[in-house]
């Protein structure tokens, strides 16, 4: 089994502040280690659910986030999720911090593919997968591969 990450050595830093929906369930704040990134939610009452856990809407919203984040190198276009897939080991506890670390697998021209573990205090509570197609930004002259830019 996979040990857990040291997040207490890393340094984190405040996340962009544009997505509501994040800033409903808690806040939020991102690491960047070499070869990844983490996201780290001090989770609100919004991110559980009426049994009492942590909602599994939250956890996808955070590995969705955390995913697109990881796609952002400054030299790519844009991407957008084409597959996400959760599976969830156990449940998490409102009131703790998650952290959601995320690697990107493989990243080509058009599709990028990332893996990521959802962690609560040293416990893997949820783990996934993702891919994303990179898309023409807005008034980009359609490619061969990508049809118009819409």
């Amino acid at each position: 089994m996979t040990p857990a990450p040291d997040f207490a050595t890393l340094e984190f830093q405040p996340f962009r502040g544009d997505d509501p929906l994040l800033a409903a369930l808690g806040e939020v704040r991102v690491a960047r280690p070499e070869g990844g990134l983490v996201l780290r939610l001090d989770c609100g009452p919004a991110a559980a659910n009426p049994g009492g856990v942590i909602h599994g809407g939250t956890l996808a919203t955070l590995f969705d986030v955390a995913f697109y984040e990881a796609t952002r190198d400054g030299r790519s276009p844009p991407a957008v999720t084409s597959a996400l897939e959760l599976k969830f080991l156990s449940p998490g506890r409102p009131g703790l911090p998650v952290e959601v670390a995320v690697e990107v697998l493989r990243a080509g021209r058009s599709t990028v593919f990332l893996t990521g573990s959802a962690w609560q205090q040293g416990r893997r509570i949820a783990f996934a997968t993702g891919q994303f197609s990179r898309i023409a930004p807005a008034g980009a002259a359609p490619t061969p591969d990508r049809g118009p830019a819409s």
